[in-house]
């Protein structure tokens, strides 16, 4: 997924990078520390010998609901919301459809040969599922060691973060080949792998700045004390002396009531270190974020029926996933007499449908199910992608936690700590995201070809050519040509990793 960098908050912080420091506002994008350590340098330099950008800002929560909410919809008087009922009688219609095509062909409702597919070894995968997610708290221990100053977080904790978080993706890929799992339950188990990767990694490294505002604090205020002390002692009258000491007690109280306001998290009641509990880690983890924070805007209370909804919407739209794979996409993909583009013409629609019906049981259905349980008040899971006029559009818009973790922790990190220039980091983002996504592919197909990062790499000409100036001037034809783009590749890589994966 190719991550959009151009946003109000980056510009700001662009902007903002290149003037003089100055103290924080609570609600400001950015969140700039800059604390002294010693005295004892010439007054010009004394404020300025320690630095830290905290990479906390681009990614705000606030209460918001999605766009697909049935409940959204009628209180918005969404004029769309006409389509979008279509839509669901045209799939009941499309059941309906299959289910006589079976009859007839088959003499059953539905086939299950699927179904034993992807049911074999259930209880193995699902045990594995638990055993990695337990596998996480490991975390919580980490940064109550390093809170407690067993541990430095840098850079002795960064590398055992690091060494853990290797060990902990190729562990879960090696286990999907040791049991020999088909290309579903591969891919679902790495898939979970890697958000859990992403969470962990937030969290350690949201807890890892902590302890090192916590202990800045701790410095400081130790300064603060001796010069305090210093100017009650102090007998020999020299004014300018002392109108130095009173400047630097000045500023040394407004970068120590700064980094209490970071610690303490003002906006609400938690604070670090009370926050490294396995019970707030373990909230962490049912929250559809793959961000971590001190606190997320919550709702007032859990609504049953709704979570009941969401929850059959999810069981109804698999089933509807269930009979468009089983009966338009598995037979033709590994038919040998089928030839390319004919299987590519005859998948195209049943893919698209099958890509429709997955974001809506992920973002709409899951997401809002564990949203209203945790009370989860942020239901912003996605923007209108289905208008995109550029794939850079739809990077930002249809995967909002995704964009969400990569924005803080690879493109802003590669700024702040590699120096890299908005171009470089985001060519890195882009890069490293791609891997990721072929990493995935990989494990499910078991054989290396890298189909899916060069299409993603592909993305960059046509990234070009969605801002051409005749493209971009005219919304419709960047959309025509986004959906056309969106018809072609999903069944292009269906018949190119079905072909590795039944060669077998």
């Amino acid at each position: 997924m190719l991550v959009e960098i151009k946003s109000p908050q980056i510009d700001a912080a662009n902007k903002s990078s290149d003037t003089k420091l100055h103290p924080l506002r609570k609600n400001s994008l950015t969140t700039t520390i800059t604390a002294t350590i010693t005295a004892t340098v010439p007054e010009d330099n004394v404020y300025a010998t320690l630095s830290k950008t905290f990479p906390n800002r681009f990614v705000t929560f606030k209460p918001r609901t999605s766009h697909l909410d049935r409940e959204t919809m009628d209180a918005s008087k969404n004029p769309l919301r006409g389509f979008f009922v279509l839509f669901w009688l045209a799939m009941a219609v499309y059941v309906i459809q299959t289910i006589v095509h079976n009859l007839e062909s088959l003499g059953t409702i539905v086939d299950l040969s699927f179904f034993e597919l992807f049911s074999k070894d259930a209880v193995v995968l699902a045990l594995s599922d638990a055993c990695m997610v337990g596998a996480t708290f490991f975390d919580v221990i980490l940064q109550k060691m390093i809170a407690r100053g067993w541990i430095e977080w840098r850079y002795t904790g960064m590398a055992i973060q690091h060494l853990y978080q290797v060990t902990f993706l190729f562990s879960a890929s090696y286990w999907t080949y040791y049991r020999g799992w088909p290309w579903v339950q591969s891919g679902f188990f790495v898939l979970h792998t890697i958000a859990m990767l992403m969470k962990i990694h937030s969290y350690a490294y949201y807890n890892g700045d902590m302890s090192a505002f916590a202990h800045r604090l701790r410095v400081l205020r130790k300064e603060y004390s001796q010069l305090l002390g210093e100017t009650k002692k102090s007998e020999d009258g020299d004014e300018e002396k002392e109108k130095i000491r009173q400047q630097r007690l000045s500023r040394l109280r407004a970068w120590i009531e700064e980094i209490e306001n970071i610690i303490k998290n003002t906006s609400g009641s938690t604070s670090y270190p009370d926050n490294l509990t396995f019970a707030n880690f373990l909230d962490y983890l049912l929250v559809p974020t793959l961000v971590y924070e001190l606190e997320y805007p919550r709702t007032e209370k859990i609504r049953p029926r709704y979570v009941f909804e969401k929850a059959l919407a999810t069981l109804g739209t698999f089933f509807l996933l269930y009979m468009n794979t089983e009966t338009y996409i598995i037979p033709v993909l590994p038919n040998s007499s089928t030839s390319f583009w004919r299987a590519l013409l005859q998948i195209s629609i049943p893919f698209m449908v099958n890509y429709l019906l997955i974001f809506y049981i992920i973002f709409e259905c899951i997401c809002n199910v564990f949203a209203e349980l945790t009370r989860f008040a942020d239901r912003h899971f996605y923007d209108d992608w289905w208008n995109s006029t550029t794939f850079e559009e739809f990077a930002r818009k249809w995967n909002r936690p995704v964009h969400h973790f990569l924005l803080r922790h690879v493109y802003q990190w590669s700024i702040d700590s590699y120096k890299l220039s908005r171009r470089d980091a985001s060519l890195m983002t882009f890069l490293l995201s791609s891997l990721i996504h072929e990493l995935v592919m990989i494990v499910v197909s078991k054989k290396i070809r890298m189909y899916l990062f060069l299409l993603q790499m592909f993305q960059l000409p046509l990234i070009w050519v969605g801002n051409l100036p005749a493209v971009k001037e005219s919304k419709w034809l960047g959309n025509a040509f986004f959906w056309f783009s969106m018809m072609c590749g999903p069944p292009l890589l269906g018949i190119l990793y079905c072909n590795e994966v039944f060669a077998l």
